[in-house]
C-alpha cells in the first residue's frame, strides 16, 4: 500500500486528501467565556485536514486553527500512563483551535462542526459561558488540589481512568453556592462505554473532610447540580469523578461554581404564543421571583431569568401553545374535554387523580397526548380512559418519543382509542409514584389522531463531491404497528442535481436516498428540506405530510442508537473526487425502476462506469454499501486504467424467499485504502478515498 500512498501524495493540490467522513469525538475545553479568546483541543477521526471551524449562533468573532507542540497523547498522568490508554481510534487525531467570542455573545450551547475540502463533520456542543474558564492541572490529589482563586468560575477538566479531580475554593457563611456540571451534555452518547455516557458525580466537603453536599443525578438529568447554603466561612473541596471510575479524553466536563443564579423549575411552564404569561420562578440567587414571559413560537421556548449579580440563569422549557387553540389552566374537576382542547394542570396533593369528561360518537377516534417529562416536569404520568360503566377501555404509561434523543426515561403517555359506543367517557391522569408539587405539571391535549409516522434525516450533514454522489438515510418511526408507504420530495436542490428512487414500500422503517451533483456544480453549502407524504386508505382516507427532522444518529453502549436533532439538514458540495462511480446505460434505469429478481436467480449483474480524474489510475476496491443475508457481493478490485466493470451480486434464495416482499436500494462503494497503522494490540486502516454510486433498486418478483 505504500506505493499507493506515495503516488496519491504526489497529487496533492489537485485531489482530496481524505474521503471518509470527519467525526468529532470530544472538544476540550468545550466552551469559553464571553469577551475572551479560548484555545481548544478537538479529538476525532479524519479531522486533521480541517480548513474551517463552524460554530452556530451569534457572537463568534473568529476561529483560527493553530499548531500545538504537546499533544494529548504525550501528556502523562500520575503513574506514567498515557492519557489515552483506554482510547479509541475514533479519538486518535487532534486539531487545535482558537475561538474568539464577542463580549455581547448570547450565553448558551452552540453546535460546533468542522469543515474540510471533503465536507462537514458531525456536531458536538460548544458553550458560550459567562464565567472565566479555569483548566485543571493534571494529577490533582486530596493533598494537592487545583486552587480556585476567585468565584464565580467555570472549571474545565477531563476524567481519566480511575481518577478523581479535586478543586479547593474559599466560601463564606450563608453563601448560596451552586455547582452545576455539564458532562453528558457535552458528549451525549459514547458508543463503546456502559451506560453509554460519562456519569459524573460531585461532592463538596469542608476543611475537616465533612461532606456538605453530594449529587449524582439531578432531578431527571444525568449531570449533577449542587445547591447548598454554606454553613461557615471555610476552605471547601469540590471533587468530580465518574460513578464507576471510568475515564478517557471524551469524559470531559465544565462546572459552573459560585453564587450564581440557577432556575430549578417554573410555573406555569406553558402559555399561548404571542401572549404574555406571568411565570413564577423557583431557584436561587435570582433578581426576582416572577416575570412576564411571551413565547415566540409553538413548542419549545427557552426561558431564562436574571440573577442578583447580573448573570443569566440556565434555560428552562416554556411550551408555546397555538394562538388558535382552546387553552385552559387548572380547569374545574370533570372538565368536558373537546377535540382541540389543551389543558395545563398541576398536581396539588399526594396520589391525586385528575379527571376529565369527553363526549365521543360511535367509532370516533380519540387521541390524548401528555407532555410532562418532555418539558421539564418531574411527573411520571399515566393516563386511562373509562367508559360509562367505569370499565377501563384504554390506558398508557411510558411511550418512547423519537424526537427526545437525549432523554433516558421516556415517561410521557400517549393513548388512542376508537369509541365503541356513543356517549360520555372519563379520562384519568395521575403520577405513577403518587408524588405532587408545583413541579409536577403536565399538558393534556385531545386531537383526532396521533401522527401515523415521524421521519428523520440522518446524518444531519451530507457531503457530495462535484460530479459525484452522496447518500443519506430517512428513518421512519411509527407509534402504530403499521407504517404506511411514503413518497419523499426534496426542496432546495439546484437544477441539474439528480436523486434516486423516492418512494418506500409499506412497512419500511428506513429508506436511503442518493443525490448526485453535476460536474459543473458550484462548491457551496445547501440546506435541502425533505418532506414525506403518506396517502392513508380506508374510510378515513387522507394525505399526511411530515417534514423530516435533521438529526445525527449516535450510538450508546455498543448497541442502542438515538436521534440527536440538529438545527437543519446541510449538504456540502465539495471539490471533485479523484474518481466517480456511475451506473451505465444498462443499469441506470434501476435508479428509479426496480430490477426484478426472480426466485431462481443466482446472480444479478450491475454495470458500473468509472470516471477518473486526470493523473489518477490507482486500483479501487468495490463493495456493497450494506450487509444483508439475501444479497451479498464479493469484493472486486478495479485495476489501474479500468473504466467499466460488471458487478455480480449474489442472490441467496432461502433468505430471499423468507421475505416475500423484499425490496431495497443499494449502492456500490469504491474505496482506496491508506497504510495500516498499529495501535497497541489493534490495527487500524483509514480510507484515503471512499466514493458511492447512485442507489439502485432490487425487488423480488412475486409472480
Amino acid at each position: 500500500m505504500k506505493h499507493i500512498l506515495l503516488s496519491l501524495l504526489l497529487l496533492a493540490g489537485t485531489l482530496l486528501v481524505s474521503a471518509q467522513k470527519m467525526s468529532i469525538g470530544f472538544i476540550y475545553p468545550a466552551g469559553g467565556e464571553t469577551g475572551s479568546t479560548v484555545g481548544i483541543e478537538i479529538g476525532g477521526l479524519n479531522i486533521k485536514n480541517t480548513t474551517e471551524v463552524l460554530i452556530s449562533g451569534d457572537g463568534i468573532v473568529k476561529t483560527e486553527l493553530y499548531t500545538q507542540e504537546t499533544t494529548t497523547q504525550q501528556r502523562k498522568r500520575k503513574g506514567g500512563a498515557k492519557l489515552n490508554d483506554q482510547s479509541s481510534p475514533q479519538l486518535e487525531e487532534r486539531i487545535y483551535v482558537k475561538v474568539t467570542i464577542d463580549k455581547k455573545a448570547t450565553p448558551g450551547l452552540r453546535d460546533l462542526r468542522l469543515k474540510s475540502k471533503s465536507g462537514i463533520s458531525n456536531k458536538l456542543p460548544f458553550e458560550v459561558g459567562q464565567y472565566p474558564n479555569q483548566a485543571e492541572k493534571k494529577g490533582s490529589t486530596l493533598a494537592q488540589p487545583n486552587l480556585v482563586n476567585s468565584l464565580p468560575v467555570t472549571l474545565c477538566g477531563q476524567i481519566l481512568p480511575g481518577e478523581i479531580d479535586y478543586y479547593s475554593f474559599k466560601g463564606t457563611k450563608g453563601m448560596q453556592l451552586v455547582a452545576t456540571a455539564k458532562g453528558r451534555t457535552l458528549v451525549p452518547y459514547i458508543a463503546d462505554a456502559v451506560p453509554g455516557w460519562f456519569q459524573p458525580v460531585m461532592r463538596i466537603t469542608n476543611s475537616r473532610g465533612k461532606e456538605i453536599a453530594f449529587c449524582d443525578d439531578y432531578r431527571n438529568n444525568v449531570d449533577p447540580v449542587i445547591i447548598t447554603t454554606l454553613p461557615e466561612t471555610d476552605t471547601y473541596l469540590l471533587t468530580i469523578q465518574d460513578a464507576v471510575f471510568r475515564g478517557r479524553e471524551d469524559f470531559n466536563y465544565r462546572i459552573d461554581l459560585g453564587e450564581i443564579p440557577y432556575l430549578e423549575y417554573i410555573t406555569p411552564a406553558a402559555g399561548k404564543v404571542g401572549k404574555k404569561t406571568k411565570v413564577e420562578l423557583k431557584g436561587v440567587n435570582l433578581a426576582t421571583t416572577s416575570l412576564s414571559y411571551k413565547a415566540n413560537k409553538e413548542g419549545y421556548n427557552a426561558l431564562k431569568a436574571t440573577g442578583k449579580n447580573g448573570f443569566v440563569t440556565n434555560p428552562l422549557t416554556f411550551w408555546g401553545v397555538s394562538k388558535a387553540s382552546n387553552f385552559e389552566q387548572n380547569p374545574t374537576e370533570n372538565y368536558l374535554l373537546e377535540t382541540g382542547d389543551i389543558i395545563y394542570e398541576t398536581l396539588e396533593k399526594t396520589h391525586q387523580i385528575k379527571t376529565y369528561e369527553l363526549y365521543a360518537q360511535r367509532n370516533e377516534n380519540i387521541a390524548l397526548t401528555i407532555n410532562a417529562r418532555r418539558i421539564g416536569s418531574m411527573m411520571d404520568a399515566s393516563i386511562r380512559i373509562k367508559d360509562a360503566r367505569g370499565t377501563v377501555v384504554a390506558e398508557s404509561d411510558d411511550v418512547e418519543d423519537a424526537f427526545q434523543g437525549l432523554m433516558t426515561h421516556h415517561a410521557d403517555p400517549v393513548v388512542q382509542y376508537k369509541a365503541v359506543k356513543e356517549g360520555i367517557y372519563v379520562v384519568e391522569v395521575k403520577d405513577i409514584s403518587g408524588n405532587y408539587g408545583p413541579d409536577y405539571f403536565y399538558i393534556l391535549e385531545r386531537s383526532t389522531r396521533i401522527p401515523n409516522f415521524e421521519v428523520f434525516v440522518s446524518p444531519a450533514t451530507m457531503n457530495i463531491p462535484k460530479g459525484g454522489t452522496g447518500l443519506f438515510r430517512v428513518d421512519i418511526i411509527s407509534k402504530e404497528k403499521f407504517v404506511p408507504a411514503l413518497d419523499f420530495s426534496i426542496k432546495g436542490l439546484p437544477k441539474g442535481y439528480t436523486t434516486s428512487h423516492l418512494s418506500t414500500n409499506a412497512g419500511a422503517k428506513s429508506w436511503e436516498i442518493s443525490v448526485t451533483a453535476p460536474a459543473d456544480a458550484k462548491e457551496s453549502k445547501l440546506t435541502p428540506e425533505v418532506l414525506a407524504t403518506a396517502t392513508l386508505k380506508g374510510k378515513e382516507a387522507e394525505t399526511l405530510t411530515q417534514k423530516a427532522i435533521a438529526a445525527d444518529n449516535m450510538m450508546q453502549a455498543f448497541y442502542y442508537t438515538h436521534h440527536i436533532p440538529a438545527a437543519g439538514f446541510e449538504a456540502a458540495i465539495t471539490e471533485a473526487a479523484p474518481f466517480a462511480l456511475k451506473l451505465n446505460a444498462k443499469s441506470e434505469k434501476a435508479i428509479h425502476h426496480p430490477i426484478q429478481v426472480e426466485p431462481t436467480d443466482s446472480v444479478v449483474p450491475i454495470h458500473l462506469k468509472i470516471e477518473r480524474r486526470q493523473g489518477f489510475s490507482e486500483p479501487i476496491e468495490l463493495n456493497l454499501n450494506k450487509k444483508l443475508r439475501q444479497i451479498t457481493m464479493d469484493p472486486v478490485q478495479l485495476l489501474p486504467g479500468e473504466t467499466e466493470k460488471t458487478i455480480y451480486l449474489k442472490i441467496h434464495p432461502k433468505a430471499l424467499n423468507a421475505n416475500r416482499k423484499f425490496r431495497g436500494n443499494f449502492s456500490i462503494v469504491g474505496t482506496v485504502n491508506g497504510e495500516i497503522e498499529k495501535q497497541g494490540k489493534r490495527t487500524f486502516q483509514n480510507a484515503l478515498y471512499r466514493e458511492y454510486s447512485p442507489l439502485f433498486l432490487l425487488e423480488l418478483n412475486q409472480q
